[in-house]
């Protein structure tokens, strides 16, 4: 852990991730608080579209915010944005609590996904001025492992909230700690540091786009997080149960913070195209041979054991992806370039979870894995075959 250590001790890296920390644990808890408030007040399904309402508008509309900060000031604004996004928090819950027509909340949602400060894309494109080159696998292998941990801690943390407190107070609560993260980052002494926008990136219709490698590695990320999409499917087909599948999601997460931290915390041999063909290959290889496995008696504890492979294998992965994309991306285009990120990788989930829905039923794995390994195994040729040098 001494690459974590020295990660810690260069100054601004200790409040940029207590601030990120709060920003990402506030988002894994509002999906739930959300959705349980929603669905008291309105059915379960209204709460799902709602939900969709949100992603649709946070996944649209974030390159523009990535672009804008990197053509402006990002700390500007971030601040304006979170000043959109609290008050658009603020009204979803009293239209909530007040049960206004559903109508008014979609409209709401709409302004709450379109006005997320970009703190996450913020934050990756600050760390190549933060931390020196040689520092970079550690610093990105941080920043995945905080995310990983946030996105399984945040609804634990909302759900013991929930059994004490009535949902629009849990609501007030997550709000003020996004509040409080968001406005951490915008502050950040580090943004000081980044370089202003060449007339170049002005001109650029497409940005990040323009540059081959970008593509390639968004590519990447839309077939990894079309894999994850399927095993999220594929947990509750597999479990024939909402607490049991959280086993599975559980072994899935557990497996990739592992494996993340273990990266990040030495040098490993080869260049990252290499290590990602290496590390996708054993995923496939898994999901294929979990394929294969039914879901009932012993075959279900070879079909928990397959998730977790599966996360030690593509733990390190967003850190390779996160090392790339900073690596191929321009200074001034970087924060776009991440927020691109972000889209792609809830399209890629949402077409995941939707072509699983399809394959699984209670008791079916196989198709929903074979789907997954086959994603994992196109990542594959397209690392082999299109990455240079």
């Amino acid at each position: 852990m001494r690459r974590y250590r020295e990660l810690l001790a260069i100054a601004g890296v200790p409040r940029l991730t207590a601030a990120v920390l709060l920003s990402r644990v506030s988002t894994s808890m509002f999906n739930l608080a959300l959705l349980v408030a929603v669905a008291r007040a309105y059915g379960y399904g209204e709460a799902g579209l709602l939900m969709m309402v949100f992603a649709v508008a946070n996944g649209v509309v974030g390159p523009v915010r990535g672009r804008l900060a990197d053509r402006r000031q990002p700390r500007r604004l971030m601040l304006v944005l979170l000043g959109w996004h609290v008050g658009a928090y603020a009204g979803l819950a009293v239209g909530i609590t007040a049960t206004v027509p559903v109508g008014v909340l979609y409209a709401v949602a709409v302004v709450l996904g379109a006005s997320v400060p970009p703190a996450g894309p913020v934050v990756r494109s600050l760390w190549p001025h933060l931390v020196p080159a040689g520092r970079l696998p550690t610093a990105y292998a941080f920043d995945a492992a905080l995310n990983t941990v946030t996105f399984v801690s945040g609804p634990l943390f909302a759900g013991a909230l929930l059994l004490v407190l009535p949902p629009f107070w849990v609501l007030a609560a997550t709000g003020v700690v996004k509040l409080a993260g968001d406005a951490l980052v915008a502050v950040a002494p580090a943004l000081r540091a980044r370089p202003k926008p060449t007339e170049q990136a002005r001109r650029g219709m497409f940005g990040p786009l323009a540059n081959g490698q970008i593509r390639l590695m968004l590519t990447m990320v839309a077939l990894d997080t079309f894999g994850f999409g399927c095993l999220e499917v594929t947990a509750v087909a597999a479990a024939r149960s909402e607490g049991a599948a959280g086993l599975f999601t559980s072994a899935l997460a557990v497996g990739g913070v592992i494996s993340g931290v273990a990266y990040g915390a030495r040098g490993w041999p080869g260049k990252p195209r290499t290590q990602l063909v290496v590390l996708h290959l054993g995923a496939a290889v898994a999901l294929g041979a979990g394929s294969l496995v039914g879901p009932a008696g012993f075959g279900l504890v070879l079909v928990g054991l397959v998730f977790a492979v599966v996360g030690l294998c593509t733990g390190p992965v967003e850190t390779l992806q996160q090392l790339l994309i900073g690596e191929h991306s321009r200074d001034d285009q970087r924060i776009e370039a991440f927020a691109w990120v972000f889209s792609t990788m809830w399209v890629g989930f949402g077409v995941g979870t939707t072509v699983a829905g399809q394959l699984a039923g209670p008791g079916v794995s196989g198709p929903a894995l074979l789907a997954a390994g086959l994603a994992q195994l196109g990542i594959v040729v397209l690392a082999a075959v299109r990455f240079r040098g």
